[in-house]
C-alpha cells in the first residue's frame, strides 16, 4: 500500500507505538520515530518505520527541529504528530487518515477512547458522531495537511518550554476556525494522566506561556462543536439546539461520571456574538454555510 500520509513520533523508551504497527497487514502511513533518548525497541525491521537520530528535550522543541531540517515529511498529503504513551490499532490510524482526506481536514485529531485520561471533554469520544467539525483540536494528538503544517510550523517557535501549551488555541484561529475537526469513529485511548510536571517550577512555566501564547494572539480554547457528521460524511442538518442534545446524549458517559461536564458542554454550544455562521468542512475560502 502506498504511503501518502505520515506519523512523527517523539518517543522514548516506554513508547507504546510497536503496538500500533500490524506486520502481516498493509498500512497507509510511514512511521518517522524521531526519539528523545536512546531506544531498544522492535521496530527497525518493519517495512515503512524510519528511526531518526535522538534529539534530546521536550516534544515540540524536538520536532520543530526535525521539521525544519528534514523535509522528507512534504511528501505526504497528512501528518500526524502523537504523543507516545497512545494506544491505536493500526487500522484505527489507517481510518483515521482516511477520514481526515475525505472531510477536507486541515486540523484535526482521533477522539479519545472513553477509557482515556483526558483533558477537555471536546476531546473524548462522541458516541453519536462520526466526526465532529470543532474550534479545539488539543495538542495531544494533531494531524494536519500538509498545506496546515506548512502554514503553522513557524509557530513552535513561540513554545521556549517546548511543551506545546496554548498553541492548540493558536491554530485553530490562525485557520479561522475552518476544517477543523475530532474523529469519533476511530477512538485511541491515552494511558497515562494528563498535566503531570516534574517539578512545580517547569509547571509554572508551561502554564505562564500557555496564558502568554493566547494573549499575545489574543485567541482562546474554543470548544463548540460547529457539525456533527453523520454516516454519509455530510454534516447534519441540526439546528442549535438540537446539535447539542446529540452531542449530550453522545457524551453522556461523561456526564454520569462527572456532572459538572453537562454546563461545560451547554456554554460551549450557546449562540454567541461572531458564531452566528458555522464553518464547514469542504466550504470555499471566505465562505461559510449556514446551518438550519
Amino acid at each position: 500500500m502506498e504511503h501518502r500520509h505520515l506519523v512523527i513520533l517523539r518517543a522514548g523508551r516506554n513508547s507504546l507505538h510497536p503496538t500500533w504497527l500490524d506486520a502481516s497487514r498493509p498500512r497507509n502511513w510511514a512511521l518517522y520515530v524521531c526519539p528523545y533518548q536512546p531506544l531498544q525497541l522492535p521496530t527497525d525491521s518493519v517495512a515503512g518505520v524510519t528511526v531518526g537520530d535522538v534529539i534530546p528535550g521536550p516534544k515540540w522543541s524536538g520536532l520543530r527541529t526535525l521539521l525544519e531540517s528534514w523535509s522528507g515529511w512534504r511528501g505526504y498529503d497528512y501528518v500526524w504528530l502523537p504523543d507516545d504513551d497512545v494506544f491505536a490499532p493500526q487500522s484505527s490510524i489507517d481510518r483515521m487518515f482516511e477520514l481526515a482526506r475525505a472531510l477536507s481536514l486541515d486540523l484535526c485529531a482521533p477522539a479519545l477512547h472513553e477509557a482515556s485520561y483526558y483533558a477537555h471533554y471536546s476531546t473524548m469520544r462522541n458516541r453519536r458522531c462520526i466526526a465532529r467539525l470543532t474550534g479545539f483540536v488539543e495538542i495531544m494528538l494533531p494531524c494536519f495537511s500538509r498545506g496546515a503544517l506548512e502554514k503553522l510550523l513557524p509557530t513552535l517557535a513561540s513554545t521556549s518550554t517546548g511543551w506545546g501549551w496554548g498553541l492548540d488555541s493558536l491554530w485553530p484561529k490562525m485557520l479561522e476556525y475552518r476544517n477543523l475537526g475530532v474523529i469519533d469513529d476511530t477512538p485511541v485511548l491515552h494511558t497515562r494522566p494528563v498535566g503531570g510536571f516534574r517539578d512545580a517550577e517547569l509547571g509554572r512555566r508551561v502554564l505562564d506561556e500557555s496564558d502568554r501564547i493566547m494573549a499575545d494572539n489574543d485567541c482562546r480554547q474554543v470548544h463548540t462543536t460547529f457539525a456533527a457528521i453523520g454516516t454519509d460524511l455530510q454534516p447534519l442538518a441540526l439546528s442549535p439546539e438540537a446539535l447539542a442534545a446529540r452531542l449530550v446524549d453522545g457524551w453522556r458517559y461523561l456526564i454520569d461520571a462527572n456532572p459538572s461536564v453537562l454546563p461545560w458542554i451547554v456554554e460551549a454550544q450557546r449562540p454567541a456574538a461572531g458564531w452566528g455562521a458555522y464553518p464547514v468542512a469542504g466550504t470555499p475560502a471566505g465562505g461559510t454555510r449556514h446551518l438550519p
